[in-house]
């Protein structure tokens, strides 16, 4: 499928949505009919969580910060202008314990993970009400 939809925005308009603790993300370009993009805000000592994407390729770049990024059991030093890719089935998490900022960093999804626009979109109806 193509896009078709346009769509616009400020991220400093978005507010952060808790994930874990920890985490917060903020989800945009919601229109995209293939891809998801998140900004994740990562605070020191947050709670690890390795994980798969069975379906979905991942990018990673680390705005700010610095972290220890691991993918399939191996630990990548990531600091800003850092980028990993994580291929789809493969184990991976962050770890922030020594940043001197928290960490952002924006997570780029293919195929998009339809889960992530649901939840962000039921969030921000809820935090506009």
């Amino acid at each position: 499928m193509k896009m078709t939809k346009i769509d616009y925005g400020n991220l400093d308009n978005l507010p952060w949505q808790f994930v874990r603790e920890g985490i917060t993300r903020k989800v945009f370009g919601m229109g995209a009919e293939n891809i998801n993009v998140t900004i994740n805000k990562v605070e020191n000592g947050n709670e690890k969580n390795p994980h798969t994407h069975e379906l979905n390729e991942q990018i990673a770049l680390i705005l700010e910060g610095e972290c220890d990024y691991y993918v399939d059991g191996v630990p990548y030093r990531m600091t800003k202008g850092s980028w990993i890719t994580v291929p789809a089935g493969v184990e991976h998490y962050i770890e922030v314990y020594d940043s001197p900022v928290p960490v952002l960093n924006m997570d780029i999804f293919y195929p998009l993970r339809e889960e992530y626009n649901e939840s962000y979109g039921k969030f921000i109806e809820n935090y506009r009400k």
